[in-house]
């Protein structure tokens, strides 16, 4: 199995659904952008994808089960963490910024 952090460079959307827990959340910006499991979370990849959305995801920092991701998104500055557990990602809560990514990341790295 690829490692989420090289699913994530080489943008490839198969290798990264084999690294999504069963049971992943996803926490976007706005009500109704939720998500409960892997395949919620690959549906939502796959429209934007049809919609020809693009993405160019970079992650930004890095600790043994966090990774804060920017997207690239061309209409936004949301960045995501993603939180690994067994080496897959269990969570992915969005940001409207990276300065409210970083200073999450932050504040759960504080705590441990």
């Amino acid at each position: 199995m690829v490692s989420v952090r090289k699913s994530i460079e080489t943008k490839d959307l198969d290798a990264f659904t084999a690294v999504l827990a069963d049971d992943v959340v996803w926490i976007g910006l706005w009500p109704g952008e939720l998500c409960r499991n892997r395949a919620q979370v690959v549906a939502i990849l796959e429209r934007a994808r049809a919609a020809g959305r693009q993405m160019s995801p970079e992650v930004v920092l890095e600790r043994e089960n966090m990774l804060v991701v920017d997207p690239h998104l061309p209409d936004s500055e949301r960045h995501q963490i993603f939180m690994l557990d067994e080496g897959l990602v269990s969570e992915i809560r969005a940001y409207p910024d990276r300065a409210g990514a970083v200073a999450a990341f932050e504040a759960v790295e504080a705590m441990q």
